[in-house]
C-alpha cells in the first residue's frame, strides 16, 4: 500500500511538473512572438516595396509608433536601412542608404559630448515624428535612466529624457 501511494505521489508531481514547464514556456513564446513577431512579413515588404536586394538584422523599435527596423542591400548593392511601420492601416517602408546619416558610433559621441553617460546601454535605430533617429540609453551620472534621440541626418539630439532616480530599491 506505502509504494502505491509513493508512486502515486512521484506520478502526480511529474505531471505537474510537465504542466508547468509547458505553461512557462507556452508564456515566453506569445511574449517573444509580441517582440519578434511579423519579422518574416516586413523582410518581405522590404524586400518587395522598398527594392531591396537583400536583408540583414530586423529589430523592432517601440516609439510613439511601432517600427521593425532591418539592415539590407538595395539593387545597386549599397548598404541601407529600413523602416516598416507597423500599422493596421499602414505598412509603410522607408528606405535610406547608410551613408546618407550618421553612424551608431557617431551618435554615441554625440551623447557622449553633450552628456558624459556613466554607462550606455542601448543604442538603436528608430523613428521619431516621421525622422530616422539613433535611440541611446545610458545611465547618466545620477544613475538615471536616460533615452537621447540623436537625428539619423545630422546627429543633433532632438529629445533628452531621464527617467527619476528616487534612490529606493
Amino acid at each position: 500500500m506505502k509504494k502505491k501511494t509513493i508512486t502515486t505521489l512521484i506520478i502526480t508531481f511529474s505531471i505537474l511538473i510537465i504542466i508547468g514547464i509547458w505553461v512557462f514556456s507556452s508564456t515566453y513564446n506569445n511574449a517573444r512572438d509580441q517582440y519578434t513577431g511579423d519579422h518574416e512579413q516586413s523582410k518581405t515588404l522590404a524586400l518587395e516595396q522598398g527594392k531591396l536586394s537583400a536583408v540583414g538584422t530586423v529589430e523592432t523599435y517601440y516609439g510613439q509608433e511601432k517600427y521593425h527596423v532591418m539592415t539590407g542591400k538595395n539593387s545597386k548593392g549599397d548598404k541601407v536601412y529600413a523602416w516598416v511601420l507597423q500599422s493596421e492601416k499602414n505598412q509603410k517602408v522607408i528606405i535610406k542608404k547608410q551613408s546618407s546619416g550618421i553612424s551608431k558610433n557617431q551618435a554615441i559621441t554625440a551623447v557622449q559630448e553633450e552628456y558624459n553617460p556613466a554607462k550606455i546601454i542601448d543604442v538603436k535605430l528608430g523613428m521619431d515624428e516621421g525622422i530616422p533617429i539613433w535611440e541611446v540609453k545610458y545611465l547618466d551620472e545620477s544613475k538615471r535612466y536616460t533615452f537621447d534621440l540623436v537625428n539619423f541626418y545630422d546627429g543633433e539630439i532632438v529629445k533628452h529624457m531621464a527617467i527619476k532616480n528616487t534612490g529606493k530599491s
